[in-house]
């Protein structure tokens, strides 16, 4: 953490995990993140402030091989070889805190698999690993220091499964 000036914070950090999966091999994650915060000098309770908040995550997932006879016949039908899955993301969110207890809010974020160049990965034809990025505007509202109230709009772009729209509210 760096007081940047006396209205400016930076903190930075670094994550990882690391341990076995469900499949007999192991996963790996690591992450990086930043955040910023400016407050006001003429502040009250903490208000007016923007903030900027970002993390970036690498997932190296090692996969197990997987063979199964579904109907007894001697023949597997399916029959998956060890393997590694690597996938990436990043989020970034801009907050405006206005006037006390009222926050507007504009979060990004990406996902997306990596494949090895002329390797054809089992897992890499799952649609569910297709990259997609999602856009999401909010408005919260904090009637108490215990408690929020936060509506959110989510808009996901999902490569090769079409875009999805969502409304959220959430109580705390």
């Amino acid at each position: 953490s760096f007081n940047l000036t006396d209205a400016q914070t930076l903190v930075a950090g670094a994550s990882g995990a690391f341990g076995p999966n469900g499949t007999g091999g192991d996963t790996q994650i690591y992450g990086v993140d930043l955040y910023w915060k400016w407050k006001s000098p003429q502040h009250h309770a903490g208000f007016p402030f923007v903030s900027w908040q970002t993390e970036a995550m690498l997932r190296r997932f090692k996969a197990g091989a997987f063979a199964e006879d579904a109907d007894g016949d001697g023949v597997n039908e399916i029959d998956l070889p060890r393997e590694t899955v690597t996938d990436y993301g990043f989020y970034s969110q801009l907050l405006y805190g206005f006037r006390k207890g009222w926050m507007a809010g504009l979060r990004g974020e990406y996902v997306a698999p990596t494949e090895r160049a002329g390797y054809e990965l089992t897992l890499g034809s799952d649609p569910n690993r297709d990259s997609r990025w999602r856009l999401s505007p909010n408005l919260t509202w904090y009637p108490s220091e215990y408690s929020k109230l936060r509506l959110q709009y989510n808009y996901d772009r999902r490569q090769g499964l079409g875009d999805d729209h969502s409304v959220w509210l959430q109580f705390e």
